[in-house]
């Protein structure tokens, strides 16, 4: 019996003002994935530069956060079962 491949879903990526250069100024990337990690190293093939500036042994860098659909995870490798919109999150500083 053969497993058929899982297709990956196509997700829709708010790039985040800051890191627009490196999406050729675009606000928002189609993404195949199906788990958060998945869309970054996608991303990253895409728009090389991306996985260094949100991913940092092996987690969310330091000072990112992610939302899907509107809910912020660290959840990296969660199963995504359907077509989401995510948002990298950096942080702001102040003080």
């Amino acid at each position: 019996m053969v497993m058929a491949e899982k297709q990956l879903l196509v997700h829709r990526v708010n790039i985040p003002g800051t890191m627009r250069h490196l999406s050729n100024g675009a606000e928002w990337v189609e993404v195949e994935g199906n788990s958060v990690r998945q869309i970054v190293r996608n991303l990253d093939q895409l728009h090389p530069g991306f996985l260094e500036k949100l991913m940092a042994d092996g987690r969310m860098a330091p000072g990112v956060a992610v939302a899907v659909d509107g809910v912020v995870t660290n959840a990296l490798l969660v199963p995504l079962e359907q077509p989401c919109e995510l948002f990298f999150i950096p942080a702001i500083g102040g003080g």
